[in-house]
């Protein structure tokens, strides 16, 4: 049974031009879906533990931290930081195009990974799905002061229509951010990656702390986004010639 599926994988990825036995990206893309379905699974069962943590950051109808400077600092810095990485990568890409010869440093196919990952994540799946579920936030709900009802996650809802709760627009672009860590010599990226990540955790949960999103909200935030970004990085594998971990 197990050399028929191998053989039947051969025949079929032979046939569309994808290579022979699944590749990092396909284990990748294994993964992070089935964290996505357990992680789902959780807060289906136990939607209650949304509130749980909220509850962590409220004093009765008010977020305690809302007003933070600190953590407005860190918020205002991660929204600002996104149009300019991504005018950098687009301008990175022209002027490759443009002067081959003189920007050698890394091959286009980078850039547009790190391009590519936040307009499949942050830009399509979250916004997406932000419409289509239509979940309010934490600090809308009747027990932080709003007039809402709670709603479980991936429940659908008409109570928001625009700038809804799931997923985090946050979270999802802290995820497309690890996209950066292509552009880092492979000898340095352990310990770039050792850095970057703490710190972009906390500005995805960073906005649990303002009652602006649910746990759910950040974890599947994530999780999508990096879901996302190992099509994309899948898709570079088969149809370029530069491998994007070198």
């Amino acid at each position: 049974m197990r050399k028929f599926v191998f053989d039947s994988w051969n025949s079929a990825a032979s046939g569309v031009g994808l290579p022979a036995t699944p590749s990092e990206a396909d284990r990748a893309l294994a993964a992070i879906g089935t964290s996505i379905v357990w992680v789902s699974f959780v807060f289906v069962v136990f939607p209650n533990l949304d509130l749980i943590v909220s509850r962590w950051f409220a004093s009765g109808q008010t977020f305690i931290l809302a007003d933070d400077p600190f953590l407005l600092a860190v918020r205002d810095i991660g929204r600002l930081a996104q149009p300019w990485l991504i005018g950098s990568m687009i301008v990175l890409i022209a002027l490759q195009r443009l002067l081959p010869g003189r920007m050698r440093f890394c091959p286009p196919e980078k850039p547009l990974f790190v391009l590519l990952s936040f307009v499949a994540g942050p830009l399509f799946t979250v916004q997406t799905l932000k419409v289509l579920i239509g979940r309010v936030r934490p600090r809308e709900l009747a027990e932080f002061g709003g007039t809402m009802d709670f709603t479980p996650v991936w429940q659908f809802s008409a109570a928001c229509s625009r700038n809804c709760s799931f997923p985090s627009g946050e979270a999802s672009a802290a995820a497309a951010s690890l996209s950066l860590l292509v552009l880092v010599p492979a000898r340095l990226r352990w310990a770039a990656a050792i850095l970057l990540l703490p710190c972009l955790l906390f500005v995805a949960f960073n906005r649990v702390i303002f009652g602006a999103h649910f746990l759910s909200d950040v974890v599947l935030g994530w999780l999508l986004t990096m879901f996302a970004m190992a099509w994309v990085w899948r898709w570079m594998d088969v149809y370029t010639e530069e491998k994007l971990w070198r």
